[in-house]
């Protein structure tokens, strides 16, 4: 049996809190003996993380920044290298949208594109440059994962935002793929389906209700997305770079457009209502 072996590497997880996708990750990146440096706003989601980690074994040491403000997105990655003496991976999570940002084009606000995409592009090319800087200058290589979405992959209808923000997060991939594989960085993205995570649960009919009406297949768990990041930040994926896998439980193959006309109906009349 192939086993994945992370003893030797430093894993920073950005967005590692609150019981989904970084927090599978996390827990999965300590199972394989990584180091950890798990990063969220909120503090107390750090300490249930680390707390979970601790239980592999492993060393943790917790973060705590808002990476929609960019000074604090600029010192991110400083603040981990300096403490861990390096990084080898890094997952970028955190992301999303707020229920008031699902609307339609016409009656969406500047201020609240600015903040999509601030969450789910701006800080991932801030901590990506900052970090494949400092690959390269120790010459070691390394890994970055981007999470993106298939709401990137096509039509994003009520979120184009945060569509538009995850198609930008793969074109970024590829093109740091490219320029950095003289240097042995691997980036890759991987663009999940519809995940029931508790912040998404949270919303009740929200977003992930649109999602469902949307595409009418099965909920994915964190843990299905944790297992994509690990394969493409392991050196069995060695030679992949530049790509972007889909883990949707088929959604990606289906046509939504069917569905609009009952979608649009659960759209609030202006953006915030």
């Amino acid at each position: 049996m192939i086993q994945i072996d992370f003893r030797d590497k430093v894993a920073l997880i950005c967005g590692a809190g609150g019981g989904g996708i970084g927090s599978a990750v996390t827990r999965s990146f300590a199972q394989a003996g990584a180091t950890m440096a798990v990063l969220d706003q909120n503090a107390e989601l750090n300490d249930a993380t680390r707390e979970v980690v601790m239980g592999y074994g492993v060393r943790c040491e917790t973060f705590v920044a808002d990476l929609t403000d960019s000074t604090q997105a600029a010192q991110v990655i400083e603040s981990v290298w300096s403490r861990m003496g390096g990084i080898d991976m890094l997952v970028n999570v955190a992301g999303g949208t707020k229920a008031r940002q699902w609307c339609r084009i016409e009656n969406g606000r500047d201020e609240d594109f600015r903040d999509v995409f601030a969450l789910n592009i701006g800080y991932v090319y801030r901590l990506c440059a900052d970090v494949g800087r400092r690959m390269i200058d120790r010459r070691s290589g390394g890994s970055i994962v981007n999470l993106a979405s298939v709401s990137g992959l096509r039509s994003a209808p009520f979120h184009g935002a945060y569509g538009a923000a995850k198609a930008a997060v793969m074109a970024l991939t590829q093109t740091m793929a490219v320029e950095w594989a003289p240097y042995g960085i691997r980036v890759n993205a991987v663009a999940p389906g519809s995940v029931l995570s508790p912040r998404v649960a949270a919303f009740g009919k929200g977003p992930a209700h649109f999602q469902t009406v949307l595409d009418g297949r099965r909920s994915l768990d964190p843990s299905e997305i944790a297992g994509g990041i690990l394969f493409l930040s392991s050196n069995l994926a060695s030679g992949v770079s530049g790509q972007t896998l889909t883990i949707d439980a088929g959604l990606a193959c289906g046509n939504p457009v069917g569905t609009l006309p009952e979608l649009a109906e659960l759209m609030p009349k202006r953006a915030g209502s």
